[in-house]
């Protein structure tokens, strides 16, 4: 099965980075630096090349570089069958676009997303440890982003589902301008929509879950050497459409004075358990690392499962709070995939078999 990789990058007033040109293995690479020096900026750069925002949620402008007009990141990446050329620029000046600009090879710059699928990557960051430690609404997110991956009926199916349920929120908030014969008209047609679409919403989610619990359950059982156990659990408000249809009937007196609807799949949760435990209360926070880093690496095999080519793997600041075993387990045992690792780490770094990178007030040099 074919691996995409990066090949090179070039960078031009991004963020702190000085200019700067690199080439990378296709096995590991460790950027290695003290705090604030640069290297979450460096991974960053990596991740735009695929089209899509910055996973720390920044605007682009603000991602141009102090004293600087405009940005530049030039990436070569490579399916294993041919090279492309990917160019990232976003410009203070530019009158055409407000954002980032994208192009592949000599073609002419367009909006970012319509370059999605030139450059499989999945990316673990500090942020996503929310996905563990947070709200239903955190891990919600999370499959929904790894299910438009997979099924592109999905997207269609989550944009139709969350356009009727503001249509029938904001029938709440104007509910007293209808009588009680167009109220009921009005919920029947919005929840007999909700429970349709809702109901392929949860069947896809439970069949996420079913491949978290396959491929993060696996990787979990090899991070722990055997010890701890991840499994996951989909908390659904029903299982058929009749069922889903049948609480939205029951709790509309409820939503009535909520003002809300209060059940569905937009308020459902994935349960994250370690040894059978709630995680988000039992795990600790290498424990909880550790389980948010088995679930990207498992977006990972199922992002190869769906597009028959893997991923690059981008892993920022990993390495903090995990005991030996578990660094060992990722600077040498992932395999069959071009891996980006940054750390402080200096005497770790120096044991793993890898391409190294030092960052420094913005500049990076091998070794």
């Amino acid at each position: 099965m074919p691996k995409q990789q990066i090949n090179n990058i070039e960078i031009t007033g991004y963020r702190n980075l000085k200019q700067l040109k690199a080439e990378f293995s296709p096995g590991i690479n460790i950027i290695r630096g003290e705090n604030a020096q640069g290297k979450t900026n460096f991974m960053e750069a990596v991740w735009l090349l695929s089209g899509g925002k910055s996973f720390r949620g920044t605007k682009d402008r603000d991602m141009i570089g102090f004293g600087q007009d405009a940005f530049r990141i030039v990436g070569e990446v490579s399916d294993g069958e041919r090279d492309e050329k990917i160019t990232i620029a976003c410009s203070k000046t530019n009158p055409k676009f407000s954002g980032r600009m994208a192009k592949l090879g000599g073609g002419e710059f367009t909006l970012p997303s319509r370059i999605a699928g030139s450059f499989y990557r999945v990316i673990f960051s500090p942020v996503h440890l929310t996905i563990v430690s947070g709200g239903p609404a955190l891990r919600r997110k999370f499959a929904d982003a790894c299910l438009c991956q997979m099924y592109p009926k999905f997207i269609e199916d989550y944009r139709k589902y969350n356009h009727v349920l503001d249509q029938r929120n904001n029938f709440l908030k104007t509910i007293k301008n209808y009588d009680r014969e167009q109220q009921e008209a009005i919920f029947d047609t919005f929840d007999m929509t909700l429970s349709a679409l809702g109901y392929e919403i949860y069947r896809m989610r439970v069949e996420f879950c079913s491949l978290m619990q396959q491929f993060a359950g696996d990787y979990y059982d090899k991070i722990s050497m055997g010890k701890e156990q991840l499994t996951f659990v989909y908390r659904d408000m029903g299982k058929t459409r009749d069922e889903i249809f049948g609480r939205l009937v029951s709790n509309r007196s409820r939503d009535i004075a909520l003002g809300y609807t209060s059940v569905g799949v937009h308020r459902e949760d994935i349960e994250i358990l370690l040894n059978g435990m709630p995680a988000k209360e039992y795990a600790s926070q290498g424990q909880q690392r550790s389980i948010v880093i088995a679930m990207k690496l498992a977006e990972g095999d199922i992002m190869e499962q769906c597009t028959g080519t893997a991923p690059v793997v981008l892993l920022d600041d990993v390495l903090s709070e995990l005991d030996f075993s578990r660094q060992d387990y990722l600077l040498n045992n992932i395999k069959g995939r071009q891996v980006l690792i940054t750390s402080c780490d200096e005497g770790r770094i120096q044991q793993s078999a890898s391409k190294k990178f030092f960052v420094d007030d913005g500049c990076v040099t091998e070794g």
